[in-house]
């Protein structure tokens, strides 16, 4: 399939101007549908002034117009609001990458982390969890893909090799640094120059932040796919146990990146040694062209612009404990970068069409 006219909601934020750019430029992708209520009926400029060539003469429309227009649909809209604009895509026949969490837990984990009835719980069944590196085999042909968080996306990687392997001890420990574009971009009065600038502070701790679901869910998948043969082939529908994970993010003044450290005490008699963890994730991560593993510690500015997830590991021996580390851009391989690597799966594209395998430093 080619010359595939995509629709983009909600794209007027921060993750759906990663969208533009990276669909803009991929080359299967022949037009472009652009969704915002704020903005309809106004020019691409009007929201992004970064946007020229033929992306400029675009203007946002109402999104059931997108919809109409759209083959495939990515919904970079608030949860709660994204469930019935999925609803109304896939049952016009369209194809759907949701950015939103709104399909990323099963109905009831998602009352208990949301707070609410799931809008179209039916739907459920239909959809895929879009980490490629560990659902890759599920998402060819997929028509409803639910796109990672961010911070979830970050402490899914480092946690994955380990609990696949078994050297989860009693307790693991995520702990993210994260920018402040991960609050989007109208985020209120706790987000503004002043209140960050000089400031680094933790936010959502014990348990509290959404996206520890995310994590647990991936961890215990991980142990169950090892049990069945492969512990990376990931399956979103199998039944699962979550490892419990105590996550809390801190946010820190930087506009894009995240930097994730896991810790975990790992158990007594396993192989743990530097070279060993190493080894476990370059063998876990072998052929994938958007992870690189390295010994050298990981910094956010190693990934900032790119769609690439950065990841080291180290031992503590006098301690005990594994550590592993990953830095990611949250727009990139956190966000809209991540959603179109899915895209490219399901559709049986090169993996990496339109994304970015280099980074932007200085």
């Amino acid at each position: 399939m080619s010359g595939l006219t995509v629709g983009v909601l909600g794209a007027s934020g921060y993750g759906g101007a990663g969208l533009i750019a990276r669909l803009a430029r991929h080359p299967e992708v022949e037009r472009l549908a652009l969704g915002s209520r704020r903005y309809a009926g106004q020019p691409v400029s009007a929201c992004w002034p970064q946007f020229g060539g033929a992306t400029a003469a675009l203007a946002f429309q109402e999104s059931d117009a997108v919809i109409a227009a759209a083959d495939v649909l990515f919904c970079a809209t608030p949860h709660g609001a994204t469930a019935p604009l999925v609803a109304q895509a896939l049952a016009a026949g369209k194809r759907v990458v949701d950015l939103s969490a709104d399909f990323r837990l099963d109905p009831a984990a998602y009352r208990e982390w949301y707070g609410a009835e799931h809008p179209h719980p039916e739907l459920f069944e239909r959809a895929r969890y879009g980490l490629v590196e560990l659902h890759r085999h599920e998402l060819s042909g997929a028509q409803l893909i639910a796109s990672p968080g961010c911070n979830a996306t970050a402490g899914a990687l480092t946690l994955a090799p380990l609990a696949a392997a078994g050297l989860t001890g009693a307790s693991v420990v995520v702990n993210v640094l994260t920018g402040v574009s991960g609050a989007g971009r109208s985020p209120g009065e706790a987000f503004t120059y002043a209140e960050l600038d000089e400031n680094a502070k933790a936010y959502k701790p014990s348990g509290t932040h959404r996206h520890t679901a995310e994590i647990e869910a991936t961890g215990g998948r991980a142990r169950a796919a090892a049990a069945a043969g492969d512990g990376k082939r990931l399956d979103s529908r199998a039944p699962f146990e979550p490892l419990p994970v105590s996550f809390t993010p801190h946010l820190v003044p930087m506009s894009r990146g995240i930097l994730a450290t896991l810790t975990t005490r790992v158990p007594d008699g396993a192989d743990a040694s530097e070279e060993g963890l190493l080894a476990l994730l370059a063998d876990y991560y072998a052929g994938d062209p958007l992870v690189t593993v390295q010994r050298e510690l990981p910094q956010t500015k190693a990934a900032a612009g790119s769609d690439r997830a950065v990841l080291s590991a180290r031992f503590d021996a006098r301690t005990g404990h594994a550590l592993v580390f990953c830095a990611i851009d949250n727009l990139g391989k956190g966000a809209s970068g991540q959603a179109v690597q899915a895209f490219n799966v399901a559709h049986g594209f090169p993996e990496t069409l339109g994304l970015a395998e280099v980074g932007t430093w200085p």
